[in-house]
C-alpha cells in the first residue's frame, strides 16, 4: 500500500485512528469550500456551516467527532467519523438531541460496515430517520473530489490523497468487533493447522538438493509462521501469512518470500516471478493458492511442488538472463 504521512503519523504515534481522521475532516470543511459543497451535496440540502468543531463537549450527551456551528452558534450539522468502533451509548439518540431543529447527523464508515451500521443506528432511532444520513468515506471523499475538478486546489488534492491512504489502511488493517464466529475454536485450529504444514514443508524441502538450510532458521512472526532456507542463489522465507491472506487479493494463507543471496528484493526476481504466475505475484511475494477439499497431505505436498517449480523456474530464467 502506498504510505502517505498521515497515515504514517498516525501509525507510528496515534493509536486512534477515528480521532485523526475525524480531525482531518474538520480540517476539510473548515478550509476548502469544495469540501461543504460536497457535504451540502450528500445532505441534499441548501446550505451548511462554515465553522467546524471537533469533539465539542456537551453537558449530558457526549462529544460528537465534528460538529457543525451556523453563524448563531446553533449545531446543524455532527457528523460521526467511524471505522471498526462499536455505537457508543450516546448514539445516535443524545447526538439528535443537540442538533438544531432542521439539523442533519452523518455517520462516515467503511463501505463493508454501511448496512449493518445502518440497520443499528435505525434500530436504535427509532422515527428519527429523517435526520441520520450515511456514507462511506470513500463516497465523502469522492464527492470532495468531484468538487475540487471544478476549480482545482492542488493542496486540496494533497490532503485528500492522504486521507484517502489512511481510509484504505484502516479498511483493510482496523479491527472490527468480534463476533461469535470470530471467537470460534476452529479458527484457532486452522491455524495450528497451517503451522504445523509449513513444518512438514520444512521437513521435506531439507531433503531437496537444491535446498540449503545451514544457519538458517524457523521463525514464529508477527502474523504467521515460517522458515528460511536457501534454493539456487535465493533466499527464501516460505510462511503461513495471516497478513497476506487477508490483505492480497488472491486471499491464501501460503507465501513465499524469494529475494536474492544478499536477501535483497530485486527487479529481476520481481520479473521472473510476474512471468511464472502473475495473478499470484506480489513484488517478490508469490501467494501459493491451496483448493478447497485439499487435505493435509496433499496441501503439504502441493505446496512442496509449488516452491520446487518456482525455484526451478527463477534459477532458469535468471540464470540464462533472460529479464536484463
Amino acid at each position: 500500500m502506498k504510505k502517505s504521512l498521515l497515515t504514517h503519523i498516525a501509525s507510528n504515534f496515534i493509536s486512534e485512528y477515528e480521532n485523526v481522521a475525524n480531525s482531518s475532516v474538520t480540517y476539510l470543511l473548515n478550509e476548502y469550500p469544495q469540501a461543504q459543497a460536497a457535504l451540502k451535496s450528500l445532505l441534499d440540502i441548501e446550505k451548511v456551516p462554515s465553522h467546524y468543531v471537533t469533539e465539542l463537549s456537551t453537558t449530558t450527551n457526549g462529544r460528537p467527532d465534528v460538529t457543525g456551528l451556523d453563524d448563531n452558534g446553533n449545531k446543524t450539522i455532527i457528523i460521526e467519523g467511524k471505522f471498526w468502533a462499536n455505537l457508543t451509548s450516546n448514539q445516535p439518540n443524545n447526538y439528535l438531541e443537540e442538533l438544531a431543529t432542521n439539523g442533519k447527523l452523518l455517520f462516515l464508515a467503511p463501505a463493508k460496515r454501511l448496512v449493518s451500521l445502518e440497520a443499528e443506528v435505525n434500530k436504535r432511532s427509532k422515527n428519527q430517520s429523517d435526520k441520520i444520513f450515511f456514507s462511506s468515506w470513500e463516497f465523502f471523499l469522492t464527492l470532495v473530489e468531484k468538487e475540487n475538478s471544478k476549480d482545482h486546489d492542488q493542496h486540496l488534492s494533497s490532503d485528500l490523497t492522504q486521507m484517502k491512504e489512511l481510509c484504505k489502511k484502516m479498511n483493510e488493517e482496523g479491527m472490527p468487533p468480534l463476533s461469535m464466529s470470530d471467537l470460534d475454536p476452529m479458527n484457532g485450529r486452522r491455524s495450528v493447522h497451517f503451522s504445523d504444514i509449513i513444518n512438514e514443508c520444512n521437513s521435506i524441502l531439507r531433503k531437496w538438493g537444491n535446498a540449503d538450510f545451514s544457519g538458517l532458521k524457523t521463525q514464529s512472526q508477527t502474523y504467521g509462521h515460517g522458515f528460511y532456507f536457501r534454493s539456487y542463489s535465493f533466499g527464501c522465507f516460505l510462511s503461513f501469512d495471516n497478513q497476506n491472506w487477508h490483505t492480497k487479493s488472491n486471499h491464501t494463507p501460503i507465501w513465499l518470500d524469494v529475494k536474492n543471496q544478499e536477501w535483497q528484493e530485486t527487479q529481476e526476481i520481481n520479473h521472473a516471478l510476474k512471468y511464472f504466475d502473475s495473478p499470484n505475484s506480489y513484488g517478490n511475494k508469490l501467494g501459493i493458492v491451496l483448493s478447497a477439499g485439499m487435505d493435509k497431505e496433499q496441501a503439504i505436498t502441493y505446496i512442496v511442488k509449488k516452491v520446487k517449480e518456482v525455484l526451478t523456474h527463477l534459477n532458469t530464467k535468471l540464470s540464462n538472463k533472460e529479464f536484463d
